[in-house]
């Protein structure tokens, strides 16, 4: 913030005269101020999963039968990733929806952001096998959950996160990293490629589905399309 201040100083302060050395100025004034944004972004992003988790975690150690811990415990004992997941690189973040009453009835379990590969079934058995391993309740508040899990491969470059991480090693190479799928984006983006650009866009939406700023920028790329 500091530079930012002392540039527009400068910027101020330069004779009408001196055209290239302004433009000079504004172009690094507006690239500085792209990357504030960007990081402030980042933050607010680091701060709401955060918060999130602490709440999350706060329910589970509540209504599971020994805690949070001892949830992720019984989830990484049963699901793990498949061959085929490993083969293909598939990195994402998978949200359980389920409810569990006060009285323990466990509710049908919704997944978004489905990775698929065989591993939406085994979350799924995970869930059934939960049945009484839960602690009555006496507010409703305490029955919904909304459970990110993250599937990452070892080396695999990724911002993403999960209250709970499924890692497994990579399949004999490194799996693509987001800023090559963000590079790739920019470069279809550029190309008037629109639809490729849209797929690297989901790509990163299904590793990081929490991450506003990738909707923002497919809300972005889809309305420049329709206004030409």
């Amino acid at each position: 913030m500091h530079l930012i201040a002392k540039l527009s100083s400068i910027y101020r302060n330069l004779a009408p005269k001196s055209g290239l050395m302004r433009i000079l100025i504004v172009l690094l004034l507006m690239s500085f101020t792209i990357l504030i944004k960007a990081q402030e972004q980042h933050e607010l992003h680091q701060q709401l999963t955060n918060e999130r988790f602490e709440t999350l975690r706060k329910i589970l150690d509540y209504r599971f039968k020994g805690g949070s811990g001892e949830f992720e415990r019984v989830m990484l004992s049963m699901v793990e990733y498949t061959p085929e997941a490993r083969k293909n690189c598939v990195v994402g973040t998978m949200i359980l929806m389920f409810t569990v009453s006060c009285d323990n009835t466990l509710g049908e379990l919704s997944l978004r952001n489905p990775l698929h590969h065989g591993l939406n079934e085994q979350v799924q058995e995970f869930l059934k096998s939960t049945d009484g391993m839960w602690n009555t309740c006496q507010n409703e508040k305490y029955t919904r959950f909304e459970v990110p899990v993250l599937f990452t491969l070892e080396g695999t470059e990724t911002s993403a996160r999960g209250l709970i991480t499924v890692v497994a090693e990579d399949p004999g190479f490194t799996c693509r990293s987001d800023a090559w799928h963000i590079d790739r984006y920019e470069k279809f983006k550029e190309k008037g490629r629109t639809k490729k650009a849209l797929e690297m866009l989901d790509l990163l939406i299904r590793r990081d589905p929490y991450n506003n700023s990738y909707y923002e920028l497919k809300r972005q790329l889809l309305g420049a399309e329709a206004t030409e």
